[in-house]
């Protein structure tokens, strides 16, 4: 339920043009669903709140993507493995999925413990607005190599069917998240340079801009 206090804490973000930020460690549920009531509020003042569960989405997915690099960095330190070399990059990708999730219970205590965290962010400054996904890692060469490639593959496609099967990348899961979310953006009227990724002050920031008119 959306309560004052979520509309409150949305109002004062824009009002004085400052981000809303909400941290997390892991984005469990609860988590989740208290972005999601922001989200609400976020999209319902300014007045496109058709945009819910496209964002919802794009959040959730982005927030997933966050967390899974954070983890990396825990999960080749304890290995010993140096990850911005290719080949350790590739051998510690071989065993980090299965590994991770046998493994949950450590792995979230052990995000906290490294205050690895991950913020959503909503941001209305002027006339730009956007939502962004920020975690404390920078992204590794290799990461972010795949990241661009999909964001360029994403923007030559009509949809997603096109998409498929140039896009898979097993090494890293499916790897259809971005390609989904920009396809699905373009499709309601998102153009131009609406998603971006990039780094600033040891932080890797996704970042979804809303235009202010979509045909």
């Amino acid at each position: 339920m959306i309560t004052d206090a979520h509309r409150q804490q949305v109002l004062l973000a824009q009002e004085t043009q400052k981000p809303l930020q909400i941290k997390t460690y892991s984005f469990l549920p609860n988590a989740q669903v208290y972005v999601d009531r922001l989200l609400k509020v976020f999209l319902d003042e300014l007045g496109v709140s058709f945009l819910y569960d496209q964002f919802s989405f794009c959040i959730r997915e982005l927030a997933v993507n966050a967390k899974k690099a954070n983890t990396k960095r825990i999960y080749f330190k304890r290995r010993g493995l140096d990850p911005s070399d290719p080949d350790d990059y590739r051998l510690g990708m071989e065993s980090f999925k299965r590994e991770t999730l046998d493994q949950q219970d450590l792995y979230r205590k052990l995000l906290k413990e490294e205050e690895l965290y991950i913020k959503i962010e909503f941001l209305r400054w002027q006339e730009s607005c956007s939502v962004a996904v920020r975690n404390n890692v920078e992204v590794f060469p290799e990461e972010l190599r795949r990241v661009r490639d999909k964001i360029s593959k994403s923007h030559r496609y009509g949809n997603l069917e096109e998409a498929l099967g140039e896009v898979l990348d097993e090494s890293e899961g499916a790897g259809l998240g971005i390609v989904v979310l920009i396809l699905m953006l373009k499709k309601i009227g998102f153009t131009g340079d609406f998603f971006q990724f990039y780094t600033v002050g040891g932080e890797t920031v996704a970042r979804i801009i809303l235009p202010m008119t979509l045909d």
